[in-house]
């Protein structure tokens, strides 16, 4: 638990210490130079999980031929899944449900933006019907 607070506190607050005695331009400096320093490693992270997220989304579309709300929510956890995949199946596991939480979210953010605010409430309900017509 200390370990994670040394960090977060190292992580977060890093220019506190720096900050104390230093005068405004470096203070600047400071900050441009964490920015360019850890931006571009984030930036290219989340692009990887977008496009594995574009094309799991796709292929699942694509071999379901269905364009519904479980396209997402797999494409979500094929990525989660993908991303942790090497750190063991524990990880792997926790990574694919938050993976397809992710992928139902994006959904609703994407269709409530596209289509207005009834967007989620009638999806969750026209999915939640779809499910339990079949048994």
């Amino acid at each position: 638990k200390q370990w994670y607070q040394r960090r977060v506190r190292g992580g977060f607050f890093e220019h506190t210490r720096t900050f104390d005695a230093s005068s405004k331009l470096l203070r600047r400096n400071h900050c441009l130079n964490s920015i360019t320093k850890r931006g571009t490693f984030v930036g290219n992270s989340l692009a990887v999980l977008a496009l594995f997220y574009t094309a799991s989304t796709g292929c699942i579309g694509k071999l379901r031929d269905k364009d519904d709300i479980w396209n997402d929510i797999g494409g979500g956890a094929v990525t989660g899944g993908l991303y942790k995949s090497t750190k063991g199946i524990g990880t792997f596991s926790k990574f694919v449900g938050i993976g397809a939480i992710g992928g139902l979210l994006l959904n609703l953010a994407n269709g409530t933006f596209e289509q207005g605010s009834s967007y989620a409430s009638e999806t969750i309900s026209e999915t939640y019907e779809d499910l339990f017509e079949r048994r």
